[in-house]
């Protein structure tokens, strides 16, 4: 009797152990939740809406009961009414931009999705970090930070080729692969989150080939590289997070940068442009994006990691900037 009870627990262990497996390295369609409710509560802010040609337009406090929802680190802007947000969990999260009149066919609707195919790195934990597109087909990388590897998606989210590029095989696994955009001309830029020491790729960085020029930056003390986009001009807005002394204990400020001053021999300059502290809520804001608006400002969309910890939101910001030219001495090497 004992025999045939030690025999069926085995099996049980192996089905279960197959069933598991399966589910790391099957290939199928994203899974969606079709339909979610997300809440957006505007967020009463006790700070200047107004600071140095920056204009907070509003901050919401996004919550939803769904076991997917949060640890929001990367995200995307798609089409004019829609956020694509990213998780250090392994989801994904398309929302409705908060303000923003909807075509009368929109679901006005919040999805989750996962993403769970990596391609080869299927059986890694899905820390997603960091995000960018390209503007014409749509697709768009996938930076994951504690493997060091970057993925390419199509717009419906199917995997096309992944790749853990060698000049960041010696980049930690908690302080990766933080910041990445696609620059205009093809090349690809990519920020570590714990050294200022960072990569500028030829071409696509997961194609077989693909090389990269290691180059210094500097940002100012405590701030790291948590988020990058490419601005109209081809420079690139920066979001820096620090840690300070006290509750939150989160500090984050915006820098500009233009990638035709990166060099081999100097530090590549990023220069300040917003204390983030002086106009929104202090948070762990991580994730950026920019909406280019006709008159030739912007409107960019800031969101925090909320950590799934009790204390910590998931706040979005949205500011409206018109960035100087580079000619006013904003993002000029070392001027």
């Amino acid at each position: 009797m004992r025999r045939t009870i030690d025999g069926r627990r085995a099996f049980a262990v192996g089905l279960f152990s197959t069933l598991m497996l399966s589910l790391v390295w099957v290939r199928s369609e994203p899974w969606t939740v079709p339909a979610a409710e997300v809440r957006e509560m505007p967020v009463t802010v006790d700070l200047p809406a107004e600071r140095d040609g920056f204009v907070r337009e509003g901050v919401w406090h996004l919550d939803s009961p769904g076991m997917m929802f949060g640890g929001y680190s990367a995200m995307l802007t798609i089409g004019e009414h829609e956020l694509l947000l990213f998780s250090d969990r392994g989801s994904s999260l398309t929302f409705p931009l908060p303000g923003t009149r909807l075509p009368p066919d929109h679901p006005r609707r919040a999805s989750f999705s996962n993403v769970w195919d990596i391609g080869p790195f299927s059986d890694k934990f899905p820390d997603i970090e960091s995000a960018t597109r390209h503007p014409e087909t749509r697709d768009y990388w996938l930076g994951f930070e504690n493997f060091n590897a970057v993925v390419r998606y199509d717009l419906t989210g199917r995997f096309i080729a992944a790749r853990q590029p060698p000049e960041m095989r010696h980049w930690p696994v908690n302080g990766g692969l933080e910041a990445m955009t696609r620059l205009a001309d093809g090349r690809f830029l990519l920020l570590p989150e714990s050294r200022l020491r960072g990569l500028l790729f030829d071409g696509d960085p997961v194609e077989e080939g693909a090389t990269a020029r290691a180059f210094r930056f500097a940002l100012p003390e405590p701030y790291y590289a948590t988020g990058m986009v490419l601005l109209p001009d081809g420079r690139v807005l920066v979001l820096g997070r620090g840690l300070r002394w006290g509750w939150l204990p989160f500090t984050a400020r915006l820098f500009v940068g233009d990638p035709a001053q990166i060099g081999e021999q100097d530090p590549w300059q990023l220069h300040e442009v917003l204390d983030l502290d002086a106009i929104i809520p202090r948070e762990n804001w991580e994730a950026l994006a920019v909406t280019p608006l006709d008159d030739g400002s912007i409107r960019i969309w800031i969101a925090s990691d909320d950590n799934f910890a009790a204390l910590q939101r998931t706040l979005l910001a949205q500011l409206h900037w018109t960035p100087p030219p580079a000619e006013s001495g904003i993002a000029q090497d070392g001027q």
